[in-house]
């Protein structure tokens, strides 16, 4: 690959990545208005791309932005970005894919430049950061409830996955001055559970499991996974509400993202530390969606520390 750098797509066109740039106007820029989807790849293969784009789909309903692409047509983009990015990153290594689409433009900011205004549809990959999510799967994530609340469902269907991200970057910046490596876990206005900036939340008590509910969390591509992996394994699953009280009182808890897929939760508020990280329901979760995916994401992680 000398001489080349990794792609992208930019509004029907593959492009070098670096070449990529959004006008000040955008509405993406402007207002933080853009639907978004992320994924991985697994040993170099988009993963899950499908349940991906029918959500992101969905998430454009819900937002009302018309695009011209097609599902295909973009599982194609999304497919040829891997296979050539995937050139530029060693074998053992894998990528992060992200969709986006912006609301468009702001005719009045755009100094008659532009005639009309149409969705941004981008698509480009980076790296999957292994080295920083060693630290979670070894010893586990240190999860911090602040003060600031979830936007209520009200104002913000929670199906709707966007990248207008402020308030998440506040409440990760308070959790932070608890623990420079801690995650936020966000109450809703009454004083539920509900989920961090990158993942649903799964607690475990006597072998049952338990996520907050999904009309008032985002519908997790991985959280589904999980689910799916609790049917095949026996172990009982259910959606409830979930105060930080029945987080106290658990077993285990972890995480589940389309990227670092399932990590451990270790303390909560700095208060309570489980007896070991992972639990045994976490890892037989962890090892049995390892095998059927043909790839140990947890040593793919850990190996980065060697």
């Amino acid at each position: 690959m000398q001489g080349q750098t990794p792609i992208c797509y930019l509004d029907g066109e593959v492009i070098p990545f670096e070449d990529a740039k959004l006008p000040i106007y955008d509405l993406g820029v402007m207002q933080g208005a853009t639907i978004t989807e992320r994924l991985r790849t697994v040993r170099h293969v988009p993963y899950l791309v499908s349940e991906h784009l029918l959500r992101m789909q969905e998430s454009l309903r819900l937002a009302e932005f018309p695009i011209s692409e097609t599902l295909s047509s973009l599982s194609d983009v999304i497919h040829h970005i891997a296979e050539t990015n995937t050139g530029f990153i060693p074998k053992e290594s894998d990528l992060t894919i992200v969709v986006f689409v912006t609301a468009g433009q702001a005719m009045g900011d755009a100094n008659g430049i532009i005639a009309e205004t149409h969705p941004t549809v981008c698509v480009y990959s980076a790296p999957l950061p292994l080295q920083k999510w060693s630290r979670w799967h070894r010893d586990g994530v240190h999860l911090v409830i602040p003060e600031r609340r979830q936007i209520p469902v009200e104002c913000l269907d929670p199906r709707i996955k966007m990248r207008s991200r402020l308030h998440w970057m506040l409440a990760d910046q308070a959790a932070r001055k608890v623990d420079p490596h801690a995650m936020a876990l966000l109450l809703n206005l009454d004083g539920h559970l509900t989920e961090t900036s990158s993942g649903n939340l799964f607690i475990v008590r006597d072998n049952q499991l338990k996520s907050p509910p999904r009309e008032k969390t985002l519908n997790g591509i991985s959280q589904h996974v999980v689910v799916e992996l609790c049917d095949r394994l026996g172990l009982k699953f259910s959606f409830e509400e979930l105060s930080p009280s029945d987080l106290m009182n658990v077993e285990e808890a972890f995480l589940t993202s389309s990227t670092y897929c399932l990590v451990p939760v270790r303390a909560v508020n700095s208060q309570h530390c489980f007896s070991s990280t992972p639990g045994p329901v976490t890892r037989r979760l962890q090892e049995e969606w390892s095998q059927q995916i043909g790839l140990d994401f947890v040593s793919q992680c850990t190996s980065t520390d060697e």
